[in-house]
C-alpha cells in the first residue's frame, strides 16, 4: 500500500513538475513578446484610448485636468496591468512547478510522511 500511494504521489508530482514548468516558459516567452511590441506602439495606444475617452468628459475643467494628470499615464497604466498579469502567471507556473518538485520527492520516502496523514 505504501508503495503504491508513494507512486501516485510521484506520478503527480512528475505531471505538476512539467506542466508548472511548461507554463512558466510559455508566460517567460509571453512576457518577453510584450516587451518586444510595448517597444513598437502598445504605450501609445493605450494613450490614445485614455486621450479619447477623457475628450468624451463635458466639463471643461475636469476635462482639461484629466488630460493633464491622466493621459499621460494611460499607456503605462495599461502596460502596467498586463505586465502584472504575466508576471503574476509566471509565478504561480514557478509555485507550481516547485510544488511538483517537493511531491516527487516526497514519493521516494512514503514511510515518513504517510503515517502523519493515515494513521495505521
Amino acid at each position: 500500500m505504501t508503495v503504491l500511494i508513494g507512486l501516485l504521489v510521484g506520478f503527480a508530482g512528475m505531471a505538476l513538475l512539467i506542466i508548472g514548468l511548461g507554463f512558466f516558459v510559455v508566460f517567460r516567452l509571453a512576457l518577453r513578446h510584450f516587451d518586444q511590441a510595448l517597444k513598437a506602439e502598445f504605450a501609445a495606444q493605450g494613450r490614445d484610448q485614455v486621450e479619447r475617452a477623457a475628450m468624451k468628459i463635458q466639463n471643461p475643467l475636469v476635462r482639461r485636468i484629466v488630460l493633464k494628470h491622466l493621459v499621460e499615464t494611460g499607456g503605462a497604466v495599461a502596460v502596467s496591468v498586463v505586465r502584472g498579469a504575466l508576471e503574476s502567471r509566471k509565478r504561480t507556473a514557478l509555485y507550481m512547478a516547485i510544488a511538483g518538485a517537493v511531491a516527487l520527492i516526497a514519493s521516494f520516502f512514503p514511510s515518513l510522511w504517510l503515517p502523519l496523514i493515515w494513521p495505521a
